[in-house]
């Protein structure tokens, strides 16, 4: 019971990761690789608030989101400056910057060591150190966030920031902002992606920079390409398939040593295919006159 229980709220964790990416990757077509830095931001500052100045979840959150939004910032300068290809390698390279400080900054992140020792939080006496109990927390928020997502890929802004992904021209002439769009799409992406980090921070109990690596950009960009790039329910869905795939492989009698290899290479088969099979229909349609 406690293995689902576990497997659960990962899930619930890379649904807010995920669809967050799915905003500006997915209706905007801004390969944005930074977006687990982000969630790196996200983790850490929970993860200093709370075993520094002993703060609590109501303090932790709204921290996490605003620190994992400034990220935006550099993002949307970067995304006026470059684009496409381009743009991906400056998020690249900026998501590397990040880790390097994580790893040198041993003043504060304790570098490779990282942060061990991370309080559950604690509301109106219930104590979510049961993972039952921290399940219904993971839960409660990530519905609202789904539901939030759900009502903002709804929304004009959604559709407008669809229309700059594919004719950045047409939506000009329309009177959109299409950098203001590109940015709000970037601080809510963050955003959400620092909440994301601040519950695996209380989950986990211990960050290292090695939970915030290449690897995992790799992990939630496939969640968001399986699930179909601007499909809502395509990449919720997507989420819980690729979470849930490798964990058979758990049960088979094989070395950790080439557990984790042999997981890295069934989520590049899948995205391969995936993007082989589907190459004409996975990125937004771009639009000429």
């Amino acid at each position: 019971m406690e293995y689902l229980i576990h497997l659960a709220i990962l899930v619930g964790i890379y649904t807010i990761l995920a669809q967050s990416l799915n905003l500006c990757f997915g209706l905007g077509g801004l390969f944005n690789l930074a977006h687990v830095a982000s969630y790196a931001i996200g983790a850490y500052t929970t993860a200093l608030l709370s075993t520094e100045f002993g703060l609590s979840l109501w303090y932790t959150f709204p921290a996490s989101i605003v620190l994992g939004s400034i990220l935006a910032l550099p993002i949307a300068a970067i995304s006026s400056k470059l684009t496409q290809d381009y743009f991906a390698i400056g998020t690249l390279a900026f998501s590397f910057v990040i880790v390097a400080l994580l790893i040198n900054w041993k003043s504060l992140t304790r570098g490779v060591l990282g942060i061990p020792g991370i309080p559950r939080p604690e509301i109106l006496g219930v104590n979510f150190y049961e993972n039952s109990n921290f399940l219904i927390l993971t839960v409660l928020v990530a519905t609202a966030a789904q539901l939030i997502l759900a009502l903002l890929f709804q929304s004009r802004f959604a559709r407008g920031l669809k229309a700059q992904a594919e004719y950045e021209e047409a939506a000009l002439s329309l009177a959109r902002n299409t950098r203001r769009i590109r940015g709000i799409s970037f601080f809510i992406s963050a955003g959400y992606a620092g909440l994301a980090g601040s519950l695996f921070a209380y989950y986990i109990n211990y960050i290292d920079p090695s939970s915030f690596s290449l690897t995992e950009m790799v992990f939630v960009l496939t969640i968001v390409v399986v699930g179909k790039p601007g499909s809502f329910w395509g990449v919720l869905g997507a989420t819980f398939f690729l979470v849930l795939l490798p964990e058979p492989l758990r049960f088979l009698d094989i070395s950790p040593s080439i557990l984790g290899p042999m997981r890295q290479l069934l989520y590049a088969v899948i995205l391969y295919g995936v993007v082989f099979f589907n190459r004409y229909k996975i990125f937004p349609l771009q639009r000429v006159i």
